[in-house]
């Protein structure tokens, strides 16, 4: 009788330490597993969990980083078609220049030659040249920082030969600046909206552009005294539409969507402003030498 017992509390143990082998074998690949997994939550897709454990375990880790594999190649591709997208809008915007707007310049370097301001006729007509070869001949994704002033300087010359001077243009940039490149046409449209927007009903004002390193970041500021607006205003700003009068259908948005595509999130756009005190644009981006 006493045998029996013996052999049964041997059996028994036996057995219990079969079946803790076997759950610390199954439990063990599942908690890795799942604390693996967690880190997905986290934006961590390239984790993949050890193939061990039994062969449902194993066949479950597998099919996993299938998975992960999978959904880490679907974002790349996500993340390139956009970017192809993005760039093919941004170059059928430049191909698109608002007819709207050269029929204007045209009719004013036209009144001009009528006048016999003949000098001031050539020197609109070359401005506007070189704009239009910027935009439209460059295909270049980026241009330095000297580049954009000389597009803003040929811009603010036109505006000036159609609206007169009461707007004037100021540049700032650090000497260290002007050969760091940036993307083509990212400032032009927050010049153009100070001067259709910050200065209505033939007000007379100022728009300073600011360019300045800040560590591993280029900051350019574009700076208006003009009427300035509330900041929820100004932080809906990033969404104006675009009216017929603009050079081109580039909009705030559309500058802040694309640094953010070709930089990151940390990149973009940011406006503070208040009412009767100006605006001030804030473009972030990375530096980038020649």
């Amino acid at each position: 009788m006493i045998m029996r017992l013996t052999d049964g509390i041997a059996i028994s143990t036996v057995l219990i330490g079969i079946v803790l082998f076997y759950t610390r074998r199954t439990l063990a690949p599942l908690s890795q597993m799942i604390q693996t997994m967690s880190q997905v939550q986290d934006g961590l897709l390239t984790q993949h969990v050890p193939v061990t454990g039994t062969t449902e375990i194993r066949e479950l880790a597998v099919t996993y980083n299938k998975m992960v594999d999978a959904l880490q190649d679907y974002i790349q591709q996500l993340v390139s078609t956009r970017e192809k997208q993005l760039r093919y809008e941004i170059k059928a915007l430049q191909m698109q220049i608002n007819p709207h707007y050269i029929y204007n310049t045209l009719a004013s370097i036209k009144m001009l030659v009528f006048q016999n301001a003949r000098e001031q006729a050539v020197e609109t007509l070359d401005a506007f040249i070189a704009l239009l070869r910027s935009t439209i001949t460059n295909t270049d994704e980026f241009i330095t920082i000297q580049q954009e002033v000389e597009n803003l300087k040929n811009y603010m010359l036109i505006i000036r030969t159609r609206y007169g001077d009461r707007i004037h243009a100021e540049y700032y940039v650090s000497s260290n600046c002007y050969h760091c490149k940036i993307p083509k046409m990212i400032l032009q449209p927050f010049l153009e909206n100070a001067v259709f927007h910050a200065f209505p009903d033939g007000r007379k004002g100022t728009i300073q552009v600011v360019v300045r390193r800040n560590g591993t970041q280029l900051v350019i500021r574009i700076i208006d005294d003009g009427i300035g607006m509330k900041q929820q205003k100004a932080d809906q700003l990033v969404e104006q539409s675009i009216k017929k009068e603009y050079f081109s259908g580039i909009g705030i948005h559309n500058v802040d969507d694309r640094l953010k595509l070709l930089f990151g999130e940390q990149y973009g756009v940011h406006i503070e402003s208040k009412p009767e005190e100006g605006t001030a644009i804030i473009v972030t981006l990375p530096l980038k030498d020649t």
